[in-house]
């Protein structure tokens, strides 16, 4: 059998669906991992806010930990369930889990790097985290929003990427990261990056 081409007309109706797939598979009921880990990444920064005000004990910011606990157990469970899915799995969603399992791979290298620092006295090293959470999962969420031509996922991870910059300037001019501002900033970066944009495509889907 010989090769069909497509037409113009056609390829771009394909592309639309395979980006209408994707979206399906982000905002869908069963609720997508980036989702869950955003929600549980601003109920952490909540938590942390809160003890850190009340108490004044830096050991506080060990609760930071119950993000890869909690959310590596949810990660597994909700892969799975994906996997069980009757969709079909399109070349767009192959490069939006890649996406995300590299995001993944380097918070996995980079915690115990960071706690090897932290053993030889060096606390501060766990800023890295911080800068990883603003840079470089804002980048990951603006190429999602690139990929499914959602314009609220590339808002959202350009304002934490730029957040995320600020961030980092205050630190290098040694200015006090301060409680006040620097956790509320976090968690407003997470429900911008993935939050609202998930309600807003879920929204547009069921339109």
């Amino acid at each position: 059998m010989e090769d069909q081409k497509l037409s113009a007309q056609e390829s771009m109706a394909l592309i639309t669906a395979m980006i209408e797939n994707s979206k399906h598979r982000v905002a869908g009921p069963n609720l997508r991992i980036s989702v869950v880990w955003a929600l549980l990444s601003i109920v952490t920064a909540i938590v942390v806010f809160i003890a850190l005000l009340t108490t004044g004990n830096p050991a506080f910011n060990w609760l930071w930990l119950a993000i890869p606990l909690i959310g590596l157990p949810a990660n597994l469970l909700l892969s799975r369930k994906c996997q069980t899915e009757a969709k079909v799995r399109t070349f767009i969603d192959r490069v939006h889990d890649g996406l995300w399992r590299t995001v993944g791979l380097v918070a996995i290298v980079l915690v115990p790097i960071c706690l090897v620092f932290n053993l030889y006295g060096y606390p501060q090293a766990w800023r890295a985290m911080f800068f990883y959470a603003f840079v470089v999962v804002g980048l990951a969420a603006a190429v999602q929003g690139i990929l499914l031509q959602e314009r609220s996922y590339v808002f959202g991870g350009i304002f934490s990427v730029i957040a995320g910059f600020v961030v980092i300037a205050v630190s290098l001019c040694g200015i006090p990261l301060l409680v006040v501002w620097v956790l509320p900033l976090y968690a407003v970066c997470f429900l911008l990056m993935f939050i609202v944009p998930a309600v807003i495509v879920g929204k547009k889907l069921q339109r």
